[in-house]
């Protein structure tokens, strides 16, 4: 999107959701994937709790997310966002989504702590910034522990119906956000329009893609919990800073290194606890299977 000069994320995005939010009407309403609980539709409970928090929570995460670097160096808004899965973490733990034992939060708070000296540089701080971050870092939490809640919690809808209910609200929450952050003047919104027009299928794969990795993300939180999700993100950007070094594409140091390893080895040690049972006490979702909430 920088060949088309077209720097809107939050609007890239926006685009995705609505492509995610036509296929997935399209599918329920010609009946190739029915709804497992149509009463949903209906319920003023459903969408105050579960869909307005989601949409308006994915809206804050990329509105926020972008204003810090106004503020905050990239270094500096990397170490942040480290936090975020300790945040996950204790909201899993908060919402009772997931109760992890010592060994699980010992190898979160070591992957956050590795993130951060391999992302630490030159640093720039605000306060309004840091703030501005971490209520990023905040929104970006509850978001995918409330996506965990929906797809394998009380509700535990499948991933289609899900995005049948959210992604229309939360495409028109990013447009919102998208207006007020990225195309503030007529200047921004002519040009992006123009843009748009002249490169009708770029932006249609892009929001092909955008469904694509939607639907793995929510897969990924659905099998695997939205702490997993997040750690998953840490650790690709992890391998391939590694890779890149050992190419001499990327001079890094050696503490980067060294964080690095233990973002990778604690990462590794968290994996298999999973895979073995062992990091949750108990999941609702994962043990005798959730009970259904209703909604009225």
């Amino acid at each position: 999107m920088h060949g088309l000069h077209f720097p809107h994320p939050i609007m890239l995005s926006a685009f995705g959701v609505i492509f995610s939010a036509l296929v997935c009407r399209l599918l329920v309403y010609t009946g190739i994937v029915p709804l497992t609980r149509p009463e949903l539709a209906r319920s003023g409970t459903f969408l105050i709790y579960n869909t307005l928090p989601l949409a308006v929570m994915a809206a804050l995460t990329l509105g926020l997310g972008n204003s810090a670097y106004m503020y905050l160096s990239v270094a500096t808004c990397q170490i942040l966002k480290s936090l975020t899965p300790g945040m996950t973490l204790s909201l899993t733990y908060a919402l009772k989504v997931e109760e992890p034992n010592g060994l699980i939060i010992a190898c979160v708070l070591l992957i956050c702590v590795g993130t951060a000296m391999a992302s630490s540089g030159e640093m720039g701080l605000s306060g309004l910034g840091v703030l501005i971050q971490l209520l990023a870092n905040a929104s970006e939490a509850f978001r995918v522990v409330l996506s965990q809640r929906v797809l394998s919690g009380s509700t535990s809808l499948p991933l289609v119906e899900m995005q049948y209910h959210v992604a229309p609200w939360q495409s028109m929450c990013l447009l919102i956000a998208s207006a007020l952050v990225e195309l503030q003047t007529q200047e921004h919104r002519s040009a992006a329009i123009k843009v748009v027009a002249s490169s009708p299928l770029v932006f249609l794969c892009a929001s092909a893609l955008g469904l694509g990795l939607q639907v793995g993300a929510l897969l990924v939180i659905k099998i695997a919990g939205s702490v997993t999700m997040k750690l998953l993100g840490f650790c690709r950007n992890g391998i391939l800073v590694l890779f890149q070094a050992s190419r001499g594409a990327e001079n890094i140091h050696n503490y980067q290194l060294v964080g690095h390893a233990i973002s990778m080895a604690a990462f590794v040690l968290y994996t298999l606890v999973r895979l073995n049972g062992l990091g949750f006490a108990n999941s609702g979702s994962r043990t005798t299977g959730p009970v259904k909430r209703k909604y009225s």
